[in-house]
Parts: structure tokens; sequence; C-alpha cells
């Protein structure tokens, strides 16, 4: 079974795609809330607030950091390597014109490739124009920019010259930060609950 055969349909009717979605992750440096792009990137929204509220995201960590750049997470594994899709599986990009990495506190989805796409995140420090087009923008921060601060001034394993050897791991932090849990914020204006039952097949009215 995958995540969507699982999750309740009240839960799955939960996650409206409004067009001001949001959700506030609970981290041990603290909370960092995202405004979600239900409107622009729906697909990819339906994914992340499914996972979310799935509870997928709970317990996992902050695997790779890179100041200056960007701070990953989002993978059960904590390796880099692991995560799946909702759906089971990886699904396809979702580019928008009004969707870059134009700023500080952007949220895209990591992937190892075109429509590779699954439940890894990242979370910029610094504008990366050169990553457009090439990741899908899913968010923004909206607060919680001192945990953004904490984060990108953790010490890695690369700053130690004893793991210099682990180019592997040179990004890792020493002490991964936590996602704890995530509260979803629904829009009570919502007209409409749509959800996205298959990785590529339309929407529908929940």
């Amino acid at each position: 079974y995958t995540l969507i055969d699982i999750l309740p349909v009240q839960r799955i009717n939960y996650i409206i795609l409004s067009e001001k979605m949001s959700v506030t992750l609970h981290t041990s440096l603290g909370n960092i809330k995202i405004e979600v792009f239900c409107d622009t990137a729906p697909r990819t929204a339906f994914n992340f607030l499914a996972l979310c509220a799935s509870g997928y995201y709970d317990g996992t960590t902050f695997h790779r950091n890179m100041k200056g750049f960007m701070i990953q997470g989002g993978d059960p594994t904590g390796t880099g390597k692991g995560g799946e899709s909702i759906w089971g599986g990886a699904f396809e990009d979702e580019f928008h014109p009004d969707n870059t990495h134009d700023k500080r506190g952007q949220v895209s989805m990591a992937n190892t490739g075109s429509n590779s796409n699954k439940s890894q995140f990242f979370i910029t420090y610094e504008r990366q124009p050169h990553l457009n087009n090439v990741y899908t923008v899913l968010g923004k921060v909206l607060d919680g920019w001192d945990v953004l601060d904490q984060m990108e001034r953790l010490p890695v394993e690369g700053d130690s010259a004893k793991t210099l050897t682990k180019k592997k791991n040179k990004h890792r932090p020493l002490n991964p930060p936590v996602i704890k849990g995530v509260t979803i914020h629904a829009n009570p204006l919502a007209d409409e609950n749509i959800i996205y039952p298959t990785k590529d097949g339309p929407p529908q009215k929940g």
C-alpha cells in the first residue's frame, strides 16, 4: 500500500488546495511557518501536505546543511537517499513562472534529476536563480526566520579536520535539527476540496 491508500478520507479532504495554505514545521530549534503554493504547484503541494498530515515527516532530520545555499530534509532514513511520495515512487516536476528561487526562504522539492520528486525538500538561504526550472518551488517561509538563521549557523561534519575524508557526509550537521511535528493551517474560506488520487492523473473533487 502507498500512503494515499491508507490515509483516511477525512484527512485527505482536510488537505484542501486553497491559495493561501500554510504549515508550521515544529523543529528542535523552533518553529518555521511556510506558505504552500497550492495555486501554482497544486500536485506538489498536495503531496507535501498529505505527507505532513500522515505524520511522514515527524521525527525526520535536516540531513544536509550548506551555508549560503540551503538546508535539506524530508528523508525518513536521514541519509539523503530515502523517501517516497504520497503515491509511492516519484512524480513529475511542476514549474511555474511565479515560483522562483529569488530570495532567502524559498521551499523546493529536492530531486535526483528531472521528474524524480518524492518527499525530500530544501529551504534556500539565499537567492539561487540557477535552480529555477530544475527544482520545483512549493512554498516560502513566512515566519521563523530566527530558526532559519540558527540552522544556517549549525556546524557540519566537514568543519572538522577529522571528517574531511568523508566527502559524502561533509554537509551533515553535527547535531541535525529534527522535525518534531507539523501543523497544517487550513483556509476556512476555501470553497473546493481537491485531491490528486494518482501521481499523474487529473485532480478530483473530494
